[in-house]
């Protein structure tokens, strides 16, 4: 079927140490919005035989999305696109500052992406010790284990995402969706973000995983997505 002015592309940048799907989450999403065609990739390579996920540097993750717009907006010139992003690859957006988006949704962004903040967020939740200058095999809670080199935490260097997202914000819509209890981020200041940026803090957890959160969620995204 030829893409006409109404075609609708959503295009998902998942988190860091997950899969396309971004445990459910843009699944739930996508199902919501069935009229729409929604493009899901992996930014990390993946061993499926001992499912070892392996964490990229985010300037390989940026070509990689810069790439699946550029293919979609080759196949599908006349389309709406717009992006959906949740954590850390609302950061890999920043980086790409895509034009021609329609809209863009930034769930749960990061506000500071220093190695050491990360690596301390990551090893708290895991309850383990990261040392950043060697490699580490981390065991997740969904039995798979995550993989991070040196490069990752070098890629980390000089990024200062509300810089990133006010860039970002100056060639298309963009709008944030916070959680009050983000147990994985903490309390997010973003100071200095551009006023003109939409920002809502929702009740819920970094992924909305309790029902009630996902529904509200997936109402005001259903809302802000509709053609």
């Amino acid at each position: 079927m030829q893409p006409n002015a109404n075609s609708h592309i959503i295009i998902y940048s998942h988190g860091f140490g997950v899969r396309k799907e971004d445990r459910g989450l843009f699944t739930a999403i996508a199902k919501a919005l069935p009229n729409a065609e929604s493009i899901m990739f992996d930014y990390n390579p993946i061993n499926e035989a001992s499912n070892t996920l392996t964490a990229k540097p985010l300037d390989e993750q940026a070509r990689k999305l810069r790439k699946v717009i550029n293919t979609m907006r080759a196949e599908q010139p006349e389309a709406i696109i717009d992006l959906v992003c949740h954590s850390q690859g609302c950061v890999v957006a920043g980086l790409v500052k895509p034009r021609g988006m329609r809209k863009v949704i930034m769930l749960t962004p990061p506000d500071d992406v220093r190695a050491e903040v990360v690596a301390q967020q990551l090893g708290a939740r895991l309850d383990t010790p990261i040392d950043i200058m060697s490699r580490a095999r981390l065991a997740r809670s969904d039995g798979s284990t995550t993989v991070i080199h040196p490069e990752y935490w070098q890629s980390l260097a000089g990024i200062n995402p509300v810089s990133f997202y006010n860039k970002l914000a100056r060639v298309t819509a963009l709008r944030i969706i916070g959680a009050k209890q983000d147990e994985v981020l903490g309390e997010t200041v973003f100071e200095g973000l551009d006023p003109a940026i939409s920002r809502v803090i929702l009740d819920g957890g970094h992924n909305f995983d309790d029902e009630e959160s996902r529904k509200r969620l997936i109402y005001i995204l259903q809302k802000e997505l509709a053609i």
